[in-house]
């Protein structure tokens, strides 16, 4: 396959839609480097489990908002195997709230964790890329970004963010040979939604044209797609994978 022995960073690697992007691209012959900021016992766990299978997958930890960290782990990774083919920005956390209702704490966390960290690991991967006049970013936003949910101010804020950067990054970079995209999810069945409460989780299926969650594999599905090289006139695209959300 065309992602075999090509070398993917994907961040937020040890949960949910991230851990299965990267399962998924390990499983292709790709060399992965997972980015993960807490469970340590996780990471090694996903590790063991993919090397019995003979796939190769490397974690790093650290919080993807810190630009030393992430300059320090590309170039570990370019020192290693000298080019970036793939990277997945998908590290994010929520602090769902109402604008009025929102601490500010909470909002710059949110913003720094999600749009800061996909600013710094294309910073510090795009000159590469560029040097090797190939490269594939996909960026995962939220329908949140694309349909403006009230009570997700700072999420929605972090996640239209960094479609605007997508955009702007792949018309910059595109006559350099690389494809910057963004994949936005609707409400996927993953750790991040447990704690969403069933009035509002029964709300957001009643105004989805399935009625149904995604599904994880069903995310790392159309990464897989874009992360290909089969279909490579793609760009500045956000591909909503939402079942068909209204509003």
């Amino acid at each position: 396959m065309t992602l075999k022995d090509k070398v993917a960073i994907v961040t937020g690697a040890t949960r949910g839609i991230g851990k299965e992007i990267a399962s998924q691209l390990a499983a292709n012959g790709t060399k992965v480097i997972g980015i993960y900021a807490r469970s340590e016992e996780t990471a090694k766990k996903i590790q063991d489990e993919l090397s019995r299978d003979g796939h190769e997958i490397t974690f790093y930890k650290g919080p993807v908002n810190d630009m030393e960290f992430v300059q320090k782990t590309v170039q570990d990774v370019i020192n290693r195997y000298g080019k970036i083919d793939i990277l997945v920005n998908n590290a994010g956390i929520n602090r769902d709230n109402f604008i009025f209702q929102t601490e500010e704490q909470d909002w710059n966390e949110v913003i720094q964790t999600n749009f800061g960290g996909t600013y710094h690991f294309c910073h510090a991967v795009i000159p590469h890329m560029v040097e090797k006049n190939s490269g594939n970013i996909i960026n995962m936003v939220s329908v949140s970004a694309i349909n403006g949910r009230e009570a997700q101010t700072n999420y929605g804020c972090s996640k239209g963010a960094i479609i605007g950067l997508t955009r702007m990054l792949s018309r910059m970079y595109s006559p350099y040979g690389l494809r910057i995209n963004a994949v936005a999810p609707g409400m996927i069945e993953t750790e991040m939604i447990q704690h969403v409460p069933e009035n509002k989780l029964s709300n957001f299926l009643d105004h989805t044209n399935t009625n149904s969650l995604g599904k994880a594999k069903q995310v790392a599905n159309t990464v897989m797609f874009l992360a290909g090289d089969e279909d490579s006139y793609f760009a500045s695209t956000v591909f909503k994978l939402d079942g068909g959300f209204l509003r």
